[in-house]
């Protein structure tokens, strides 16, 4: 009779651990499913079609400043980094036979001037980059002194496919975008005649809109206009799925406030920030899910963390 109560004991204490358990592992289940998504409406605005292509900030006139006599450097007003405008005087030299006999010559005649110091002034407006020279040294004629960034040839130096070059023309205003998430206006300037050998791109001269000085050799990059569709229903990147080889194409759209469920989708035009939606219409108050929406199965429950559009 013991044994018997305590089998019995047993295997109620058996069901209510399992009970238990069970309920557990349904809780933990039901939580795993709920998941957090933001989400977005379609936009019927248009997209406009570009290629993103990279750049640097480049002086293309590199102004050297040479000595145009033989002599001794007198006087050095340059400093490596220094802002200069045309005309500043950079250097001066004296001949060696001015230093030699100038005092005596000028003794004997007041008004020849002779021994006064050949100035040597900058040719451009710009910034200097090298001083190759320091007072006392001797140079030759033809010497460089120094090197001047020309900030009249200041601007950004993009590559672009040769297929692309059909995009863009003399003039035309483009818009170059900064690492810090600013953009500033630039007119195309110049085409470089000449291709890289390898990579067959062709080189763009822009010449910036603005007074605003960059560092010279900082990366940014350009969005080349190809075309422009408007009238058409758009949705964020991030919306869009597709299986590994990009040949099916699908959206999760919310059926209600906790349920999502997958739109096979046929995309069009597209850019790095939007894609075309050509079929299924969606309606403007439709809901898409823009993230948490990755490896997911056809309906998933979910919890709307915020609105994005």
């Amino acid at each position: 009779m013991k044994n018997k109560i305590t089998i019995l004991f047993s295997m109620v204490l058996f069901s209510m651990l399992l009970y238990s358990c069970n309920k557990k592992e349904a809780a933990v289940t039901e939580t795993e499913t709920i998941i957090p998504v933001t989400v977005t409406t379609v936009d019927n605005k248009g997209i406009d079609d570009f290629e993103e292509v990279s750049g640097t900030v480049s002086y293309i006139v590199k102004t050297p400043i040479k000595a145009i006599i033989t002599g001794y450097v007198t006087a050095v007003n340059a400093t490596t980094n220094d802002k200069v405008a045309k005309g500043k005087r950079l250097f001066s030299i004296k001949t060696k036979e001015s230093i030699a006999l100038g005092n005596d010559v000028n003794k004997l005649d007041p008004n020849l001037h002779f021994g006064t110091a050949v100035s040597i002034t900058s040719s451009s407006n710009g910034f200097i980059t090298a001083v190759n020279v320091e007072k006392g040294n001797y140079v030759q004629e033809g010497d460089i002194l120094a090197v001047i960034n020309d900030s009249d040839n200041y601007g950004v130096v993009i590559n672009v496919p040769f297929e692309l070059k059909k995009y863009v023309s003399i003039n035309q205003q483009l818009s170059v975008y900064l690492p810090d998430g600013t953009s500033i206006s630039a007119t195309v300037k110049q085409f470089i005649p000449s291709v890289d050998t390898m990579s067959q791109m062709q080189s763009i001269f822009l010449k910036m809109n603005s007074n605003q000085v960059l560092p010279e050799n900082l990366i940014v990059s350009v969005r080349i206009p190809k075309s422009n569709k408007s009238d058409i229903i758009t949705l964020p990147k991030s919306a869009i799925l597709s299986n590994e080889i990009e040949t099916e194409y699908w959206v999760m759209l919310l059926r209600n406030d906790s349920t999502a469920i997958k739109v096979p989708v046929q995309i069009g035009l597209k850019n790095q920030e939007r894609t075309e939606i050509i079929t299924p219409k969606f309606n403007v108050t439709d809901r898409i899910v823009t993230s948490g929406n990755y490896g997911v199965g056809d309906t998933i429950k979910v919890k709307i963390i915020n609105g994005s559009k």
